[in-house]
């Protein structure tokens, strides 16, 4: 790939901007400093018309330029230093993308802000910039609003000064594009000072409880904290801000001393579950351990996206077990990240953590959760703890102090380790970041772990072994052993169970285990209390209802068995939650209740039913879920246009999910037709949550194969929509939900005619691997399992 940067060195940007969010209008000039290496330089820039190129030497020189295919070509300007002015204009657009708008309901009057969302190539989309991250450069920014507009103006640095209707920054650190940001608004806000002085601010729109901002302060603060002593590097700026966006299309944007965020991403407070605040947590230390990870050090191209992303994703439980231990966030880790890279690894065609990128739409298709993030955060982990963590650190502080506000790779990485472990951390590392999947061990022996039952010679070295959940790889006990195991289960410790549960799973996918032994293996954890043995339980129990045709006898059957299953540890914790409860027991509770509505455990459902109120906020945030859908399973007639109501115009995003969780339970057909209609009204589901709604409405039986249908005659509506970052994401979650050779024929023979879109290639190929095992699975399996229940 062509990289601009060749071309011309930029080293400051002077920009300023006119923003107007009622005509929807940007305006501005740019002075770009720098060295030019060649006669035609080239600038990144999309959906923006160019006025005019001034080149300024000792006088003003007019620049001949063209713009074509999103690029900025300036012909016959000299060579070395030189300073170039570039006027243009464009439109705020609404794909969250760029800079663009969003809106939110106030006292019954819609309020409108314009955000910005830069990475990963998207500052190009507001100003003509080298837009690459290796660009590092000094941005001056200044921003013009409407003289009548009484919004609040914000940028990555403090405000340096504001003149009439215009704020001026202060310069900031040299850094990458795709880390500028400006948020401009009607906001709430709240200040607070961590221990080395920096200020925490939070802002949030006019519509949302200001009790949900100190929570957000509260982990921000701790958090910067806890990084400025590990990494030995001081948070270098003076203020950081966070900011609530109402239109918001990932969970959070790392913006250098400007994080935004989704607002269920953000908000937290006494009314909020467990859940939402552990969720809130560990997104704003993820984010803030970006200020190091990727700010302070960026990655020198795209393919090294995991420098940014694997760190950040295994930091933010450090740093939250560190700030609230009670919450014993790792086992969140390994029930829900860890286990999500296991599952998806186990996929042929899967990308690597560190992956070659060629054209730019393949770098929307780089933030795959379940491998960037969550697998590189194992592999980290894995590193950590084979060095030792002290010694991890020594390694991490040498890195930031030698590349503070500079590029590197991940070379550079291993090599500040290596000092401090006791093997090669590049050859081991290298072997595991840039090859996909996973070993499985038998006997000793390690071959590659696929669910289609084969495997290839891929090789990994391999750390020392052991049965916690250190290690990206699988242990394939035998009968006997796997026997003595459960035998001594009460006495394992909590990485050991999981470790054992979690491998028993992903290893019945495949003809190495068969599916029947997970229904021999589930009675025996009748009277199991621990939470996160119970999250691999629900997530072996998911996996069983494939073979369970929906309102079949063996479906009546298998949800008996469930209700049997869960009936001794429901009796003991009582559906309403007690005062001074664990933790464990409130979660456990979470998940019963969840099988006991999709078993349709009635008695259990009226008794939910009766703590329902209208005042949702009164309904223990534990529990509000379970209540909600409950009083929809018993009286969907009455309740499910009151719930669509509020789901209109309440604001609190906790709420807001929840009800939509609820809605998308419906069995009427007045009532699956209209959640069907809400696939085409960004008026009521912002776009934000329309994957959301689509995945809801896939796991319901009433509108799963009506939802695909809609998602192929609509594709135009939603690639729009979308755009190139979340496209992928429906295919993606569509092929994880097909279970039969007609949903599979129906699904490729429409898409198998993008098998060569950039941005969905990769998606396409391994969903045709993963389709393929679901139905041989089904095939092999269904009838032992379905015999199991006689």
């Amino acid at each position: 790939m062509e990289h601009l940067l060749s071309y011309f060195t930029p080293e400051k940007y002077q920009l300023h901007l006119k923003i107007d969010k009622h005509k929807k209008t940007r305006q501005g000039t740019v002075v770009i400093s720098g060295r030019s290496h060649v006669k035609n330089i080239e600038f990144h820039c999309v959906s923006t018309e160019v006025d005019y190129v001034n080149l300024q030497s000792k006088s003003v020189e007019k620049v001949d330029f063209e713009l074509e295919d999103g690029v900025l070509t300036l012909s016959e300007v000299p060579s070395g230093v030189l300073t170039l002015e570039i006027g243009f204009h464009g439109s705020l657009n609404e794909n969250m993308q760029g800079a663009y708008l969003s809106t939110y309901k106030h006292q019954n009057r819609e309020k409108t802000l314009v955000s910005t969302q830069f990475e990963s190539h998207y500052a190009r989309e507001c100003f003509p910039c080298i837009d690459e991250p290796a660009a590092k450069a000094v941005f001056e920014l200044s921003i013009s609003i409407p003289e009548k507009d009484k919004d609040i103006v914000i940028s990555n640095m403090p405000i340096k000064n504001v003149v009439k209707n215009t704020t001026f920054f202060e310069p900031t650190p040299r850094m990458s594009t795709y880390l500028l940001a400006f948020v401009i608004g009607e906001f709430q806000s709240k200040t607070i000072k961590n221990q080395h002085g920096v200020d925490i601010t939070t802002f949030v729109p006019l519509n949302q409880r200001p009790e949900t901002i100190d929570f957000a302060n509260e982990i921000a603060a701790k958090s910067l904290d806890y990084y400025d002593e590990l990494f030995g590097t001081p948070y270098p700026l003076q203020k950081l801000d966070q900011v609530a966006i109402p239109d918001f299309e990932a969970g959070a944007m790392e913006n250098w001393g400007l994080v935004t965020y989704r607002e269920s991403c953000l908000l937290a407070d006494e009314n909020s579950s467990l859940d939402t605040k552990k969720s809130v947590a560990v997104t704003i230390s993820h984010e803030l351990s970006h200020q190091w990870f990727g700010n302070l050090v960026t990655m020198n191209w795209w393919d090294d996206l995991w420098l940014n992303e694997s760190f950040a994703s295994v930091m933010e439980y450090y740093a939250i077990d560190a700030i609230h231990p009670e919450y014993n966030i790792w086992e969140d880790f390994f029930t829900g990240g860890c286990l999500s890279a296991l599952r998806r690894d186990a996929l042929l065609g899967v990308q690597a953590v560190k992956q070659s990128v060629n054209d730019p739409a393949e770098i929307a298709t780089l933030f795959d959760g379940a491998i960037v993030y969550a697998k590189g955060a194992h592999l980290m982990l894995m590193l950590i703890r084979l060095m030792g963590e002290k010694q991890f650190f020594k390694g991490i502080k040498k890195y930031f102090a030698k590349y503070a506000y500079q590029n590197t790779e991940g070379d550079n990485l291993w090599s500040s380790l290596r000092p401090f472990a006791n093997f090669d951390v590049k050859s081991f590392m290298h072997a595991w970041i840039s090859q996909p999947g996973y070993p499985v061990l038998t006997d000793g022996v390690a071959q590659r772990f696929l669910l289609s039952g084969d495997t290839d010679q891929t090789q990994w070295p391999l750390p020392e072994i052991t049965d916690d959940m250190s290690g990206h790889y699988l242990l394939n006990l035998s009968g006997p052993e796997f026997s003595e195991m459960l035998e001594k289960f009460p006495s394992l410790s909590i990485e050991q169970r999981l470790r054992l549960l979690i491998d028993r799973m992903l290893l019945a996918k495949t003809p190495i285990v068969s599916s029947s032994s997970l229904m021999e293996l589930l009675p025996k954890f009748k009277t199991e209390v621990s939470a996160p043995v119970w999250e691999i339980l629900l997530s072996i129990i998911a996996d069983l209802k494939l073979f369970f045709p929906t309102d079949s006898e063996p479906e009546k059957k298998f949800k008996n068995f469930l209700i049997d299953l869960i009936t001794p540890n429901l009796s003991r914790l009582g559906v309403t939650p007690k005062p001074a409860e664990s933790d464990s027991d409130q979660k456990l509770r979470q998940i019963l209740l969840s099988l006991a509505r999709y078993a349709e455990n009635i008695p259990v459902l009226e008794e939910l039913a009766t703590l329902y109120s209208a005042d949702y906020l009164s309904i223990n945030p534990e529990i509000r879920d379970a209540v909600l859908s409950a009083k929809l399973y018993l009286e969907e007639a009455e309740m499910f246009d009151l719930y669509l109501k509020d789901y209109q115009t309440l604001s609190d995003p906790e709420l807001k999910f929840s009800l939509l969780c609820a809605l998308t339970d419906a069995k009427l057909e007045e009532n699956t037709k209209k959640l069907l209609s809400l696939l085409k009204a960004p008026e009521i589901v912002k776009p934000q949550d329309h994957l959301y709604l689509y995945i809801f409405l896939r796991r319901n039986p009433k509108t799963k194969s009506a939802a695909l249908d809609w998602l192929i005659s609509h594709w135009d509506y939603v690639t729009k929509m979308a755009g190139e970052k979340s496209i992928e994401d429906y295919p993606r979650y569509t092929a994880g939900t097909i279970k039969t050779p007609e949903e599979k024929e129906q699904f490729f023979a429409f898409f198998s005619k993008m098998s060569d879109v950039p941005v969905l290639k990769r998606t396409l190929k391994i969903a045709k691997t993963e389709i393929d095992a679901r139905l041989k699975l089904i095939e092999t399996d269904e009838k032992s399992v379905q015999n199991y229940l006689k």
